[in-house]
């Protein structure tokens, strides 16, 4: 059955999450209103609130708990207007998190390690999402014939619980009788593993009694395999989907859409979207300080991203509490909506010709994460790496481990950033790589001691906090545990330890970054938490050093960018283009923590674009049309010159697809 979801491009959201407080919701919003709101903004599929994360919903509800402030039905107007204007309406509905059937069923909450049990996350083996959840659903199929659930509160507000119920069911299942309270004790990752299990069974659980009701209405849990879950995907979701930070949202999209359309590239089939929060404040999300409404600038900055990797794109918004949708947010909206759309032809479910991926392993990520599925400090070297490739202007995926087996050959260069956790099928996957002709990075401090024989070096001593790397003319200091390594016969000496910032004064004899040869390729290893260092610092000489690891490879990339760091460089290819997105991630004014609206961006200038191709095309794309837009073809090379990036400009070349695709 055709999945509305997959052709769908520009969204809007709006959620309220009522409460018991509410008096006036649906007051105002009237059939005229919202027609004239949605005809604006032009959306392709609409998300409105049913319930939030309070429990209370939005619809006179015949199940729960219907909040005491329903002056209007406005799911009923949602869904007259939507389905007059052919648009797929999709409920907001959170999950896990409900603290009214909390309230009314004690007995439904999870338990912490401690006995105390939680105001707001439910038990997964509870009877709230058979008796509360899924009969919901089922009413709002049955009685509105909504087109999909957006589920949020879900794997970010899931934790372990220690309850009867949740303690029965692990020794059932693994046969321990002993249940771990925490990372110390033994058995502690099974027992998270089993919790993270029944996350899945919830999920699926309520997804398939959603299909059977109505087979077209998809279901969606926001973040699930997303970076906080990177696992393959075992849920019957209909696509994935999460609504990234409300602050630094370009800097968080970047990441997050990677996983998503790395999934795609390496086979999958569900389509994503990302979702930008269209007000942001300085204080927290949860602090005292109210809400404002982003500029465009700063909301197309932070969608362009999403756009730029193929994916759908979505606004949030909240109306006011008597369900009116402000005229000036709309306006913003529009003007947004209008900028993907301009884009959409060439970026719009692209495919990936990126020649650099970063590995992002479950394994190793929920040994360090947040359990059960938030980020902790897991997920910055991942994000590190990331940084430090996007800055020298390589285009990069990130992949799963499914991901990976499925297709290192397609990239030059994979990235391994202090990945502690690697299976002995990925490890024989990354040596057949590298023997075939590709480049591996690798970092961590554990490397000697489990790829000592691939690396071809020994352990040697724990090196202080603070050491230091030369890089150009000077050195950079970086932190974190390292440790001196001694090579094999056959490993190179990249880098050497400084005690100090001066390379001839404070220069040692200890070894920190080797290269071994393998086969036709080679494994470089950094033996030390570089990776989370840039992510922690973004110092420029860290970059510099990690840009000449990469341009030491001497590899052959097929696009070349020469551009300040500001500038993102991602590869894609759609309907037989080479589709080049150049995104501009700096701003023109002052950013700090109490300052985090852009209000323009200052140009990127005087870019050049190198692409490897035997024929000049006959045309060069660009949207926006750029002034001065000028190429050649000389010496086996196609030569843009950009004059200058406001925010996203694509360049599409004919004839440059997959007949050229990288190879090691």
């Amino acid at each position: 059955m055709a999945n509305w979801h997959d052709s769908v491009f520009f969204g809007l959201h709006f959620d309220q999450h009522a409460g018991a407080q509410d008096t006036i919701l649906g007051r105002d919003l009237t059939r005229e209103h919202l027609r004239e709101r949605l005809a604006r903004t032009k959306p392709d599929w609409v998300q409105c609130d049913c319930k939030g994360h309070p429990g209370y919903t939005s619809w006179p509800t015949r199940v729960g708990s219907t909040s005491p402030g329903v002056v209007h039905d406005s799911l009923r107007i949602y869904r007259d207007v939507t389905r007059e204007l052919h648009l797929p309406l999709v409920m907001h509905y959170s999950g896990v998190w409900d603290s009214r059937a909390i309230e009314l069923h004690p007995d439904w909450a999870a338990i912490d390690a401690e006995g105390k049990a939680s105001p707001n996350s439910t038990c997964r083996l509870s009877a709230y999402r058979d008796e509360l959840l899924i009969p919901q659903m089922i009413e709002l199929v049955e009685e509105y014939d909504v087109d999909g659930f957006w589920v949020d509160g879900e794997n970010w507000a899931s934790a372990p619980c220690w309850c009867p119920r949740c303690e029965a069911e692990f020794t059932k299942r693994s046969g321990r009788r002993a249940v771990p309270l925490k990372a110390e004790h033994a058995h502690w990752d099974e027992w998270l593993a089993f919790h993270r299990d029944l996350f899945v069974e919830h999920v699926a659980a309520y997804a398939e009694a959603v299909h059977r009701a109505k087979p077209a209405c998809t279901v969606c849990s926001n973040w699930m395999y997303t970076v906080r879950q990177p696992d393959a995907v075992k849920a019957p979701v209909d696509y994935l989907s999460g609504d990234y930070d409300w602050i630094w949202g370009a800097d968080r999209a970047a990441v997050e859409a990677r996983v998503l359309d790395g999934r795609l590239a390496s086979g999958g089939k569900l389509h994503w979207d990302l979702m930008a929060w269209g007000f942001i404040k300085t204080d927290g999300h949860t602090g005292g300080l109210p809400w404002c409404t982003k500029t465009v600038t700063h909301l197309c900055a932070e969608v362009a991203e999403v756009v730029a990797l193929g994916g759908a794109v979505a606004i949030y918004d909240t109306p006011q509490r008597s369900g009116w949708l402000t005229d000036w947010h709309m306006d913003i909206f529009g003007e947004v909506g209008a900028f993907c759309r301009a884009r959409r032809e060439w970026c719009h479910q692209s495919t990936s010709r990126s020649e650099a991926a970063i590995l992002h392993l479950a394994d190793s990520f929920y040994a360090g994460n947040d359990p059960l599925f938030n980020y902790g400090a897991a997920g910055q070297p991942l994000e590190g790496a990331l940084h430090a490739l996007l800055e020298t202007q390589h285009s990069t995926d990130i992949l799963t481990e499914e991901g990976a087996l499925a297709g290192l050959e397609r990239y030059r260069l994979v990235v391994v950033p202090e990945q502690a956790r690697v299976s002995a099928e990925l490890r024989a996957a990354l040596e057949a790589y590298a023997r075939g002709g590709g480049q591996v990075l690798i970092s961590g401090t554990h490397l000697a001691a489990e790829w000592s024989d691939l690396l071809g070096v020994t352990a040697g001593e724990a090196l202080p906090d603070g050491l230091c790397l030369a890089a150009d003319d000077g050195a950079v200091p970086v932190g974190g545990a390292w440790l001196a390594v001694a090579p094999k016969a056959g490993t190179e000496i990249v880098a050497y330890a400084l005690d100090g910032q001066e390379p001839d004064h404070n220069h040692t004899e200890k070894v920190v970054v080797t290269r071994r040869a393998v086969g036709k390729g080679s494994i470089t290893a950094v033996h030390g938490p570089i990776f989370r260092h840039y992510f922690l610092t973004h110092y420029p000489l860290l970059r510099r050093f990690l840009g000449k690891l990469v341009d030491d490879l001497a590899i052959p990339w097929t696009v070349r960018v020469s551009a300040p760091p500001r500038l993102e460089v991602i590869v894609r290819e759609k309907a037989g283009h080479l589709v080049i997105s150049l995104l501009n991630r700096g701003a023109a004014e002052m950013t700090m923590p109490r300052r985090v609206i852009v209000e323009e961006l200052a140009p990127v200038t005087g870019i050049r674009v190198r692409v490897r191709t035997a024929a000049a095309p006959e045309v060069v794309h660009c949207v926006p049309e750029t002034a001065g837009l000028a190429w050649r073809h000389e010496g086996g090379e196609l030569i843009i010159d950009v004059p200058r990036v406001d925010i996203h400009t694509v360049l599409a070349v004919p004839g440059l697809a997959s007949k050229e695709a990288a190879q090691p």
